[in-house]
């Protein structure tokens, strides 16, 4: 057999595995990236407790986003949207039922984590990282289990 035959059926199998590991780690990532949007917010039931958390999250969002809060209300929390590629801008919500129960809730986001057809960019697994760990450490930061 050539040998240029067994170096391309080589480098066809050892890129097949790549494709394949790299399926496995963006699954894997997408999978922690839900997890940590579960511990993204947190409920209150009393308006004084409500108003409490939400200061915290202004915070939070202000303390955790590259770019200042450019709004502020009683329903959402934006910061401005970077200029730079792969750094992580917070913006939170507030909903409030009836009742005056709440829930608050954060989302990051990172300028170059997807491409334009929504599949990963070349920033992903850097903006993947910081996204969890602004979500996940949210709930300590404002003092709920």
């Amino acid at each position: 057999m050539d040998n240029r035959l067994i170096l391309a059926c080589a480098i066809a199998g050892l890129a097949a595995c790549t494709t394949q590991t790299r399926v496995a780690a963006l699954r894997d990532t997408e999978i922690q990236l839900e997890e940590a949007r579960t511990h993204a917010s947190v409920e209150c039931s009393t308006h004084a407790d409500c108003d409490r958390l939400w200061s915290l999250t202004k915070t939070y969002v202000a303390q955790r986003s590259v770019t200042p809060i450019r709004r502020a209300d009683e329903t959402a929390i934006e910061t401005a949207e970077p200029h730079v590629f792969g750094a992580v801008y917070v913006w939170a919500t507030r909903t409030t039922d009836d009742s005056g129960a709440s829930t608050i809730s954060i989302k990051g986001m990172c300028r170059g984590m997807y491409r334009a057809d929504g599949d990963a960019g070349w920033l992903y697994e850097s903006c993947a990282e910081q996204i969890r760990a602004a979500e996940m450490n949210f709930r300590s930061f404002v003092g709920a289990s």
